[in-house]
């Protein structure tokens, strides 16, 4: 384990950005507890599956005293599919910690999955490059993040973000966002 637990409980109270924390969280834990696979299911959905691993592994209910929240399903790097007593005990633990963290901010629990995020870009009338950063956006990048994981300029960055606000009739970050989420609910709404 690659973590010890008192670094993983640090990772998993750090929630902003909250479009991040769900991806962060599963990376913690796999840390700490050696998975080599992971399945997370809220509302009879996948937010999050990598099913690298073998055999069944362990399931653990994401809830809070007041509701359950979800599953996540943890699968072995092992031969066997299971995990050791030690693991295992690890794996209750950051669950608990992850279940506070969906809990406490309503924002964490509408995580969207990768291909969510692909299927409402790829609904835009956006080139590749800008859909990368619009990307990038969604995902909390700032624009220094996103010049710097491009190799682009920050003005060259800025320059694609008028481009892509004037594309979708936004004028922010903050109305990009809002048009994302009710695009996805719109979305959401069709396929059920």
């Amino acid at each position: 384990m690659s973590l010890t637990i008192f670094e993983a409980a640090e990772r998993l109270f750090e929630l902003e950005p909250a479009e991040t924390y769900v991806s962060r969280s599963i990376a913690t834990i796999v840390a700490v507890t050696g998975a080599k696979g992971v399945r997370l299911r809220k509302d009879g959905r996948d937010l999050h599956a990598d099913r690298a691993g073998v055999g069944d592994g362990m399931t653990l209910t994401l809830k809070t005293a007041q509701a359950q929240l979800g599953t996540l399903h943890l699968y072995a790097a092992d031969g066997s599919g299971h995990f050791s007593e030690e693991a295992g005990r690890h794996a209750r633990w950051v669950t608990k910690l992850f279940s506070q963290g969906l809990a406490v901010n309503p924002r964490l629990g509408r995580a969207k999955t990768e291909v969510d995020v692909k299927a409402l870009l790829d609904a835009t009338p956006l080139t590749t490059r800008e859909r990368d950063v619009v990307g990038r956006l969604i995902a909390g990048a700032s624009t220094r993040d996103i010049a710097e994981e491009t190799q682009l300029t920050i003005s060259t960055v800025n320059t694609y973000m008028k481009r892509i606000f004037a594309k979708l009739g936004v004028h922010s970050r903050v109305e990009l966002l809002a048009r994302v989420n009710r695009t996805h609910a719109s979305m959401r709404s069709a396929a059920e």
